[in-house]
């Protein structure tokens, strides 16, 4: 029998306590965290220093389950999913 894996992809919303798509996720089984950061996306350094701090914080708060992905969302879920 086939376990389940649910991707759960963390977008702009990185909290776990009260995560409506989170929660709904779990609902699931087994879950398959993931953070992708967009190429073309430009941010300042107080923007990178922030978005690395919060991933850190996720990460432990997942028992570093978190995938980190860097490129194009449609290519890496694609190759997720294969």
């Amino acid at each position: 029998m086939e376990t389940k894996i649910t991707i759960f992809w963390f977008r702009q919303d990185l909290r776990l306590s009260d995560n409506p798509g989170l929660h709904a996720a779990a609902q699931n089984g087994r879950i398959m965290p993931i953070y992708i950061l967009e190429d073309e996306i430009k941010m300042g350094s107080a923007s990178a220093w922030w978005l690395k701090q919060s991933l850190s914080m996720l990460n432990l708060s997942l028992d570093n389950k978190l995938n980190i992905y860097c490129g194009n969302p449609k290519d890496i879920i694609v190759k997720i999913v294969n």
